[in-house]
């Protein structure tokens, strides 16, 4: 995705986006590649494949998933509904901000 898109979907400025991938791309997570269909634009692509980022994602993933383990499904029923709504609550206040 572009930076311009990657700071829609975070919330973000263009400043910290900016430094976001910057840091990224120095840990080697990411890097930028030229748009095709438009030499101004860049794009930001993983650095590695899909398995890769499976095997770094694999241990927090784990991790996690003990967690919810330890929760009645009404639990997580109440668990999810706040994550999704404080989602919505936090895109709201970011666009706010940039509005």
């Amino acid at each position: 995705m572009t930076p311009g898109e990657l700071a829609t979907r975070t919330g973000l400025t263009t400043g910290p986006t900016t430094r976001l991938i910057d840091r990224l791309e120095q840990a080697g997570y990411v890097h930028r590649v030229p748009d095709p269909g438009d030499r101004r634009k860049v794009i930001v692509e993983p650095a590695g494949g899909p398995a890769d980022l499976d095997r770094i994602m694999t241990p927090a993933r784990q991790r996690i998933g003990a967690i919810l383990a330890g929760y009645s499904p009404e639990q997580l029923d109440v668990l999810f509904d706040y994550f999704a709504r404080a989602t919505e609550a936090y895109q709201e206040a970011a666009e706010q901000l940039r509005g």
